[in-house]
């Protein structure tokens, strides 16, 4: 879990430096305050469905868009 939680910080920051947006202004664009920004980008909070869309439409991409890549090099376990 912790990989993905890595994953996904590394994800966030990348694609709000594309933008070339702080990470305070970002936060205030998606209603979210800066430390939990600041954590999720250090992928140290799992973050809720309902942010991880906010997320998405703060970029303006979709869901899957936002977390392409996102699991790359976890092993998946067969059922």
């Amino acid at each position: 879990m912790q990989q993905v939680l890595l994953a996904l910080g590394k994800r966030l920051r990348e694609l709000r430096a594309e933008r070339e947006v702080s990470q305070e202004a970002f936060a205030d664009l998606c209603g979210l305050h800066r430390t939990a920004m600041s954590l999720l980008e250090r992928g140290k909070r799992v973050p809720s469905l309902r942010t991880l869309l906010t997320l998405s439409q703060g970029f303006g991409i979709s869901l899957s868009e936002l977390l392409e890549g996102v699991d790359k090099g976890v092993t998946k376990r067969r059922m």
